[in-house]
């Protein structure tokens, strides 16, 4: 801790933390990863977001490009990056989106160093942003145009607002919360009951409760961002929801990731094939209602997959708790090969240990301010996935903020350090 706290000292000390972060991203994201496309399977865009993104840019509507027909089955907020950088580079693909995201990921870093210093101290602010821009897991996305390192920053701000709300309580932060939250169900629908648990939480006894009238602002706030787009889907699609087109292929796959683990465990890509199969096999037999479009036709195949998903669930109970008992550990391991799901292993496995260690050795600090929110943000974030589908790379979202937590765990005095609790209290 002595390297630590001299550290700390060094005025700006984040900042050099984050432009390390974003120099390691950097030099993986243009030098090393094009030489992993081809012998690590390393696809570059798999759920075709910058399609979306040059739909917006090029024809100005939320469609894959160059097919014109409207689409639902994404949040709007990343394809809105990825269009906005294009639009500033003249279409300069897929690079202008890997160097932002290497730059966000130096913000990241700093964000993570800001939260920390508020809640422990500022050596240990320093622990957690250096462990962050040095997370290999982490900056694998930044090469990647997958919506992680996005997601990575904006449940960081998330925690980073609460913290913030908690210790400065007013329409402004409580407004900042919301507009986080609407922003991050505007990325991925998963983050849509964080609606309503974010301002519940915050006016739960972890130290001085947020008003009822702030928490309404936070609710209020999320909503208004998310309103727009859910009316959006509901005229184009009728069906009133962030996402519409990807619950059922994600819930059904979620199924048959467990049913076929054994014939190719910790492979996503050696197990897709088999789930797709059945999928397939499943979908021969549905009628389309007539003359539907190509969207609704989209739309019902995928609400027919989950309707199969959610029966297979509910008339095997036996098989629910083994998905939820597979989910819980495919969550931090499951990755695209045996190789990459150990190398994952060994980078995610400490951190959920020293995160739980940290729980347990200071809960009464966590019962005492916006640290309790903090963690309570995680676990609520890894249960949503256990019914439905557990992938590594979703876990690569908590990162950050887990650092953020479990780094608290080598603070020998709390009481040495006040930021812990709310000041507040």
């Amino acid at each position: 801790m002595k390297i630590f706290s001299k550290l700390s000292s060094v005025r700006g000390i984040e900042w050099y933390i984050g432009a390390i972060g974003a120099g390691l991203s950097l030099a993986f994201t243009f030098l090393l990863y094009p030489f992993l496309v081809d012998t690590q399977h390393a696809v570059l865009d798999p759920d075709l977001h910058g399609p979306l993104g040059f739909g917006i840019w090029k024809l100005h509507t939320f469609s894959y490009y160059p097919d014109t027909g409207l689409a639902s089955a994404r949040g709007p907020l990343y394809p809105a990056f990825i269009a906005g950088l294009l639009a500033l580079t003249d279409g300069w693909w897929p690079s202008s989106i890997q160097l932002a995201q290497c730059l966000l990921f130096g913000l990241l870093c700093v964000l993570v160093h800001w939260t920390a210093k508020q809640l422990w101290n500022a050596p240990l602010a320093v622990l957690a942003a250096l462990l962050c821009a040095a997370d290999p897991f982490l900056f694998w996305y930044t090469s990647r145009i997958w919506v992680e390192p996005f997601m990575m920053f904006l449940f960081t701000a998330l925690v980073a607002s609460v913290v913030l709300v908690k210790r400065h309580p007013t329409p402004w932060t409580a407004a900042l919360v919301g507009l986080i939250v609407g922003a991050s169900v505007m990325t991925k629908s998963v983050y849509t009951p964080f609606l309503i648990l974010t301002p519940l939480l915050l006016v739960m006894p972890f130290g001085r409760r947020l008003s009822l009238g702030l928490a309404a602002v936070v609710l209020l706030t999320g909503v208004a961002v998310v309103a727009p787009w859910t009316l959006r889907n509901g005229m184009v699609t009728g069906i009133y929801s962030p996402e519409v087109g990807t619950t059922g292929f994600t819930l059904h796959q979620g199924n048959d990731f467990v049913e076929d683990f054994a014939k190719a465990p910790f492979s996503v890509s050696a197990l897709y094939p088999y789930s797709l199969a059945r999928i397939r096999e499943e979908s021969d037999s549905l009628d389309f209602t007539p003359n539907a479009t190509s969207l609704q036709k989209k739309n019902e195949l995928d609400a027919a997959r989950r309707r199969a998903a959610v029966e297979k669930l509910k008339n095997s109970p036996e098989f629910f708790v083994k998905k939820i008992a597979y989910d819980a550990v495919l969550f931090w391991t499951f990755g695209d090969t045996p190789g990459k799901s150990l190398f994952i292993a060994l980078c995610q496995l400490p951190l959920v240990a020293l995160f739980c260690a940290c729980l347990v050795t200071r809960w009464a600090q966590f019962m005492q301010g916006a640290l309790g929110i903090c963690a309570a943000l995680v676990v609520l974030y890894y249960c949503a996935h256990l019914p439905t589908i557990s992938l590594a790379r979703y876990s690569a979202v908590l990162v950050p903020a887990m650092l953020i937590v479990a780094v608290g765990f080598f603070e020998p005095s709390t009481s040495r350090y006040p930021h812990a609790a709310d000041a507040a209290t």
